[in-house]
Formats: structure tokens, C-alpha cells, sequence
């Protein structure tokens, strides 16, 4: 396994990453998230949540067929190509130009199981195997009929995208979770979906291009099509949401998060999809996460991506978040195991740092020179039970780069370099700082972490003036959690009985996605991948 596998198997990225860099691709451009969309302006009438009432526009035209789907990412695109190809009419409504802006065509792989390339490498993941971890896992806050409905179909959904010409690489357990499941591709954009639409234009499938669905079309509680903004009403014994869940609206992000998450993914999801099914009589379900930034952080000050070309961190000083050190809260209190980030930076990194709201990375001239200078896996003693850590690095602070990025960094206000702790302590409020790190030095002294149980490897003392502060905030490449569904993938009501004709599938369910995201890497797209084939699967037989 060469050095550029190992460390795209240690990124894990869902929305791009070092996949993408090896081979040129633009994973995150302008033209797909435009910087930090989630702060910018959005629409009057972009959904924070269930509407009074989505107003019903009659179309000045009419498209009649089996299956209406919204959305053209991995859910869309597998449900209509196992529809088209069981003899269904099927239109498929996307907001953007084309199949290649979703974040299916950016993302890094999916996680299946039972699929070729498993029995190719001898590597089997069982339906048993996967499904027990993630259902544990979820501690039973998931629906797990539909866990396991939804997972049993992610062999046929890579199956199918190898069959098609879609190049992919099983890669090794990246984070130690005992199975190899990730499956990464090889291609990006244009070129990983084209076979997708072509297959699905082929068997008699249909795009609507730069069409917005509006709302769905309800007739005596019977979900009948979907309408649109062109002044298209496309009607259709079944409607299949998946829009991409709700990266896009920050009035959605903060009502469900109480945090503005800075978007790293497609944008266009901006929640109304989910607005949609909530309108027609759908109900929210309780779990709600993000797939968080597992090349480091982001600032309040960050604009356009956060990335370079070969994906570094445009400031090297964002990478601190994936170390293990000192994190404070907006008190200057722990509220962590800050190894449980360095080991799972996407999914419990994740989720740390959007409950934090922003959080704090706090260190001594020690730590700071060591990271710049030797790397924080060296510093650290290499240890064997941080899995990926000889992967880190990458994202080091450099000495070519370090006091340039320092300076910008204060300059931009969410750093800063102090003789002591107290000036950090005032800069930022963080009321409980110095009491903080001294009682977190008593545990570096006696190698043992008192309060939270970390890996005695990652405690490193904060006592050597110039002391240094980092303040991050959240970023995601996508969100997960939506309207309820049932085992089936059939919206449910306020009273817990499906909504006929309408299904939701992809992230903009909440069902079957848990609170933090899945620390098997490639979670989310690979179960929006199976609910694609599943919900295909039931509308055949329905």
C-alpha cells in the first residue's frame, strides 16, 4: 500500500479530500459551495421549518409518469436507475444543471457491505457485521429494522456502480473499527455520474435540469406528484425525497443545531426537501448530526474553501482541532476526551465541535515547536493505539509557513501568541482557563486523566511561556437527520402512520443516521447508496 493510499484512507473524507487531490479534481469549487454559503444571504423564503403551508402553484404543464424523485445525488440517482431498469416511468427533479454539483459526485466513498471488491481482496464485510457495529453504535437511537433493510442494499449499490464503469478502491480500516467497509472512488464530478445517467436515460428515465421541486402534491392525504418552479407538475404514483439534507440553510442550522456550520459541501441541499415532506403532513425525527471537517478546523474569519490544491489547510494553524491536546469550551473548560477527536475527527470531531458551538485548542511553546518541528506523532511517542496518527502530519504546522500563518491568524482575530495564560483567559472570556490548565497539568504529572479518561499519550502539560490560543468553529461536508421514516423509507406523520405515495430517502431522513455520525468512515453516503436501491426496491413491490 502506497504512502498516498495510506493517507487518503486516514483523511476519510466525505465531501473531497486527499482522493481528490491525487487526481486533480475540483472536490469543493466555487461552483458548488461558494465559500461559506452557510453565512451568506439565503433566500426569503428559505425553510427553517415546517411552513403554515407551502402555496400550491397549478402548473402550466404536466409530466405523467410511475415515480417522481427530488434529487439527483446518491439516494436519487440509485432509485431511479433500479426503477428505470424494473420497467417505471421515472422523472428526476434537480435543482442543479446537472448530476455532477451534488455532494455524491464530490464525496470520497462509501461504506458497504458483502460487495466484489470485499470477496476480490478476501475482506468480506457481513450484513451481520456491519449492521452490529452501527446499530451498537447508534445505541439503539436509530431505527434498526431499517438499519439493516437499508444496509443489506449497499453491496448491490457498488456492485451496480462497478458494473457501470465506476472505478473504486477498498481501502484499509482507516480508524480501527475491526472491518473493512470504505470503498473510495477513483473519479469525481462529471465523470463518476455520467454512467449513473446515462443508464438511467437508456432504460427511459428522465431529468428535469435546473428545476427546484416546490412542494409535494397532496390529493385526499395521497402523496400525487411534486410541483416545481418552471411551472412543471410532475405527477406520479410515488414521490421519493432526497434532496441532500440542509448544508444550505442557516436558518435550518440553527434551529436544529443552535450553530451556524460553515459548509464545505454542496449548498443547494439548503433543507427543502425536508420542508416538502413536513408540509404534506411529515414530521421531524430526533436525531441530527453533520459530517465534520477531518482535515482540521476553520475559523469565524474563513472565507472561500479552506483548502489548497493537494488539500492542506490554507491556514496551517486549522490543523490543531485533529491532535488531542488542551480544548476548552467558551468558559475555558474541558468538555471532552480530546483523543476520542484525534482518533474520529470527522464523525465524534464532528459533533464535539458543533455542540461546542466554537472551542478553543490551548498549548505551550513546547507543544507548538514540537508540532512545527518534528510533527505531533513524534512528539506524542508514536503511539500505537492512535491509529491514525502517522497521517497526521500532513496537516503540521511547517517552519516555512508558521509565522506568516500565526500573524494572519491574530490578525484575524482567533489566535493569539501571550507571555501568559491570563492575557488568553481576557482576550477570549474563558473565565475557567487558568484553573483549567492547571488541574489538567496535575493529570499530565501523574499520567492519568482524572476527568475524562484520555489516552495518557495526549497529555501533554501547558507550561512553557509563549503560550498559544486557536477558536474554531464548526464546518461539515453535509448533514445528517430529516423527517421520520418508517422501516420502509415511507414518510410518517405527527400520529406515526406513513403518508401514502411519499418516501424519503438519503440524508434528508433521520432515522437511520445517528447522533455523532458513525465512526465507520463512509457512513452517510453509503447508506444513502442503500436506501436508493431499498426504496426502489419497495415502490416495485408496493
Amino acid at each position: 500500500m502506497d504512502a498516498k493510499l495510506d493517507r487518503r484512507a486516514f483523511l476519510g473524507l466525505v465531501g473531497a479530500g486527499a482522493l481528490t487531490a491525487g487526481l486533480g479534481l475540483a472536490g469543493c469549487s466555487p461552483e458548488q459551495n461558494g465559500g461559506n454559503q452557510a453565512a451568506s444571504a439565503e433566500p426569503a423564503d428559505a425553510p427553517a421549518q415546517a411552513p403554515a403551508g407551502i402555496a400550491r402553484k397549478e402548473g402550466s404543464e404536466t409530466k405523467a409518469c410511475d415515480v417522481a424523485i427530488v434529487g439527483a445525488g446518491a439516494a436519487g440517482l440509485l432509485a431511479a436507475l433500479k426503477l428505470t431498469e424494473g420497467g417505471k416511468s421515472v422523472v428526476v427533479i434537480e435543482k442543479a444543471p446537472s448530476a455532477a454539483m451534488s455532494n455524491f459526485s464530490m464525496c470520497g466513498g462509501p461504506t458497504a457491505c458483502e460487495t466484489k471488491l470485499q470477496e476480490q481482496e478476501n475482506a468480506t464485510v457481513t450484513l451481520d457485521t456491519m449492521f452490529t457495529y452501527m446499530n451498537e453504535f447508534s445505541r439503539t437511537s436509530v431505527n434498526g429494522a431499517l438499519l439493516r433493510n437499508t444496509l443489506s442494499h449497499t453491496g448491490d449499490a457498488i456492485n451496480t456502480m462497478l458494473d457501470l464503469g465506476i472505478p473504486m478502491t477498498l481501502i484499509p480500516d482507516s480508524y480501527g473499527v475491526g472491518f473493512r467497509g470504505r470503498h473510495m472512488f477513483d473519479t469525481g464530478g462529471e465523470e463518476r455520474v455520467a454512467p449513473l445517467v446515462q443508464a438511467i436515460e437508456a432504460a427511459g428515465g428522465e431529468f428535469l435540469f435546473s428545476t427546484a421541486a416546490e412542494k409535494v402534491i397532496m390529493e385526499d392525504g395521497v402523496a400525487k406528484g411534486v410541483q416545481t418552479d418552471k411551472g412543471i407538475d410532475v405527477m406520479a404514483d410515488s414521490v421519493v425525497v432526497c434532496a441532500g439534507g440542509f448544508l444550505g440553510s442557516e436558518d435550518m442550522q440553527m434551529d436544529r443545531f443552535n450553530t451556524k456550520v460553515y459548509a464545505l459541501g454542496n449548498t443547494l441541499s439548503d433543507g427543502t426537501g425536508i420542508a416538502m415532506v413536513l408540509d404534506a403532513g411529515g414530521a421531524w425525527d430526533r436525531n441530527f448530526a453533520v459530517l465534520g471537517n477531518e482535515c482540521g478546523a476553520v475559523s469565524a474569519a474563513t472565507e472561500g474553501s479552506p483548502f489548497n490544491p493537494d488539500w492542506t489547510n490554507v491556514n496551517e494553524h486549522y490543523g490543531y482541532w485533529l491532535f488531542g491536546g488542551l480544548y476548552t469550551d467558551t468558559a475555558g473548560e474541558r468538555f471532552i476526551n480530546e483523543g476520542k477527536i484525534a482518533q474520529f475527527p470527522l464523525a465524534i470531531g464532528g459533533e464535539a465541535l458543533l455542540r461546542a458551538g466554537k472551542a478553543y485548542v490551548i498549548m505551550d511553546s513546547d507543544y507548538y515547536e514540537a508540532v512545527k518541528g518534528d510533527g505531533i506523532f513524534a512528539y506524542l511517542g508514536q503511539p500505537e493505539s492512535w491509529v491514525p496518527g502517522p497521517m497526521a502530519d500532513y496537516y503540521k504546522t511547517t517552519p516555512e509557513n508558521a509565522e506568516a500563518h500565526l500573524a494572519q491568524a491574530i490578525d484575524e482575530g482567533w489566535a493569539l501568541k501571550a507571555d501568559s495564560l491570563s492575557e488568553i483567559a481576557e482576550k477570549f472570556s474563558l473565565d475557567s482557563l487558568e484553573a483549567t490548565v492547571e488541574k489538567y497539568n496535575g493529570f499530565c504529572d501523574a499520567g492519568a486523566d482524572g476527568d475524562f479518561g484520555k489516552d495518557p499519550a495526549f497529555l501533554k502539560a501547558v507550561k512553557t511561556a509563549p503560550f498559544y490560543a486557536f477558536e474554531y468553529v464548526p464546518s461539515a461536508w453535509g448533514t445528517n437527520g430529516g423527517v421520520k421514516v418508517d422501516s420502509h423509507l415511507r414518510a410518517m406523520d405527527e400520529k406515526n402512520n406513513p403518508i401514502p405515495g411519499l418516501y424519503v430517502a438519503g440524508v434528508d431522513q433521520g432515522s437511520v443516521y445517528s447522533v455523532p455520525y458513525y465512526t465507520n468512515e463512509g457512513a452517510s453516503v453509503g447508506l444513502a447508496l442503500g436506501s436508493g436501491v431499498y426504496v426502489a426496491e419497495e415502490i416495485m413491490k408496493s
